[in-house]
């Protein structure tokens, strides 16, 4: 009984705590200023190690979990999924923020990219607490003290990268803020400088803190690796054009500039990249983290299979009536939902090769064959891409996108507008009537290589290292190796390509495009689609037109998003270029 009576309480103390979190400030200062809520106090929360733990997973679900893309129990794609802001593809109602986005809408008032902006706030005010009061706990030993940290500084460090992809140099805040400190001055920007060191900082004291793997009942806890990934995508992203220059895409006055850029261009800062790269894959075969491979569905498996080799953090949520931990992202079954659905545009599609490695040709004027063309394109195609005569599930075994080609019992709600649906992260085993869960990766083991193969060939060119590291992946589905003796310039192009294809809609299409300095030519610029015929009988082929489905409008200023106008008002935030 008196057990029954704790674990009562104990519930009744988390759900306070999560309503604590809940709370609907909208700006920065408030978010950091507030004092601990009164109905639960932090002295009831460190007073053992079972509540510190609960307060561990709330920083978990404000920290990490409101950046995936469905880590709720609704139904639907969240506006955060970044595909239909890039070219990868289209969210299908009118309603998400990629389309007023596409339309180039944003403003200094109204920033879709950051819909987590007061989510990442709080959580980053609640580590510091943590981390401020976890040595306090009684009854957990410094083995516990130590890894809670680790997690706590991780998701620190992962969300200051997020506020650096989208605004380059932000206020730092590395302790708990007292009543005195609130009543100061408000915290300034940091240099872009500063926000990567920081980060950086924060991704080496957690990788010191953390283990290489936890017990099974624990996976989606944050490991070494994950933290070494995170110091690697840091690095890998601050020497990319949009940083590591002198001269941005757009400018501030005089020293200001730095908030944006480093202010010059450093080769070392690839090196820097490639080592911190290099440095995940050493760490992978001793933490059991490896590319699947073997099978024609090791690429689908990543996503498909619970748990697998190749996730080296694939986030998962504690739940405490249900088990420890708890898969959180729930796939869409788009193709019965007419608010839901991604289409996937025409534009990524020509990325992909054929089966050979050469590069698939498709006519703007169309063509006659197109059956054939997708029965040798690469194998990620048909397992990332659901497209006109693919399978989908038991109850629509064949995909007819063609016009006139809906099947009696598909749904007459479904409006596909580019010949193509997202595949990927949507298991077979859907039905008309069931849901899947499937794991969301913040990082595998792919992105190690591709990240290692950019850097490199930035700072030495196409070594037989970037080679080796790009052939890796490629030769895991089958694919053969890259052409030999490409110059830097053409090995650049087919790392970015095989990037787009092995990282297809796992957030981060967008970012790159944004770091490469490559957004403005890409997403300001028609999206294609096909309308697709089928022959008559007994031919089995369909013919393919070309047309725009939509024009979209990308503007310079979007490569660094605004800050909140109310913000910038009160006078301690430099606002970004052009807003």
């Amino acid at each position: 009984m008196k057990t029954l009576i704790k674990i009562i309480k104990l519930i009744i103390v988390v759900s306070i705590i999560n309503l604590y979190f809940s709370s609907c400030e909208n700006m920065m200062g408030n978010f950091l200023d507030k004092p601990p809520g009164v109905d639960v106090t932090e002295d009831t929360i460190f007073s053992n190690q079972i509540s510190a733990e609960r307060f561990l997973m709330g920083i978990y679900r404000e920290g990490m979990y409101s950046d995936m893309p469905e880590w709720s129990d609704r139904d639907g794609w969240d506006s955060d999924f970044k595909i239909g802001f890039s070219d990868e593809g289209k969210q299908v109602a009118s309603w998400y923020n990629s389309v007023a986005y596409n339309n180039g809408n944003m403003t200094n008032t109204w920033n879709p990219l950051d819909s987590k902006w007061s989510w990442r706030w709080r959580a980053l005010r609640s580590v510091n607490i943590f981390l401020d009061r976890i040595d306090d706990v009684p009854d957990a030993s410094q083995e516990y003290k130590n890894q809670a940290k680790g997690q706590a500084i991780f998701i620190r460090g992962m969300n200051y990268l997020e506020l650096l992809k989208r605004y380059g140099g932000v206020p730092i805040i590395d302790k708990r803020l007292t009543n005195e400190d609130a009543q100061g001055e408000k915290i300034p920007r940091s240099t872009l400088e500063e926000t990567v060191n920081f980060i950086i900082k924060d991704a080496e004291t957690a990788a010191s803190l953390l283990p290489d793997s936890w017990p099974s009942q624990y996976s989606g806890k944050i490991t070494k690796g994950a933290a070494l990934t995170l110091r690697a995508r840091t690095l890998l992203y601050a020497a990319s054009p949009l940083s590591n220059t002198e001269n941005p895409p757009l400018s501030l006055p005089d020293e200001d500039n730095k908030l944006i850029c480093y202010g010059n261009y450093d080769a070392n800062r690839w090196k820097l990249a490639a080592d911190a790269a290099k440095a995940v894959i050493d760490w992978a075969p001793g933490a059991g983290v490896r590319l699947l491979s073997g099978s024609e569905r090791s690429y689908q498996d990543t996503w498909e299979v619970p748990d697998n080799a190749e996730i080296i953090l694939g986030p998962k949520m504690y739940v405490p009536l249900q088990g420890y931990w708890s898969s959180t992202f729930k796939s869409l079954n788009n193709f019965y939902l007419i608010q839901g659905g991604i289409m996937i545009t025409q534009n990524f599609v020509e990325f992909y090769e054929r089966k050979d490695g050469t590069p698939q040709p498709w006519n703007r004027n169309g063509g006659n064959n197109l059956a054939e063309i997708y029965s040798n394109m690469d194998p990620r195609f048909k397992q990332s891409v659901a497209y006109n005569g693919s399978y989908w599930n038991v109850d629509f075994p064949e995909l007819k996108f063609y016009v006139g080609g809906v099947a009696d019992n598909q749904p007459p709600r479904v409006d596909n507008k580019t010949g193509y649906w997202i595949r990927k992260w949507i298991p077979t085993i859907l039905t008309r009537n069931t849901q899947a869960y499937v794991n969301w990766h913040w990082a595998r083991f792919a992105e190690a290589y591709l990240n290692y193969a950019e850097a490199l060939n930035e700072y030495q060119g196409p070594t037989a290292d970037a080679y080796q590291a790009v052939n890796t992946i490629r030769n895991r589905v089958g694919m053969p190796n890259l052409p030999t003796g490409l110059n830097q310039a053409e090995f650049r192009d087919k790392v970015r390509r095989e990037r787009a294809i092995e990282l297809a809609f796992e957030d981060h299409r967008l970012w790159d495009l944004m770091r490469w300095r490559m957004a403005e030519q890409t997403l300001n610029a028609p999206m294609w689609g096909l309308k697709i015929y089928k022959l008559p009988e007994p031919s089995n082929e369909f013919r393919y037109e070309y047309y725009i489905f939509q024009e979209r409008s990308w503007k310079t200023p979007m490569y660094r998003l605004p800050f909140n106008q109310n913000e910038v008002d009160k006078g301690y935030l430099v606002q970004n270029p052009g807003w």
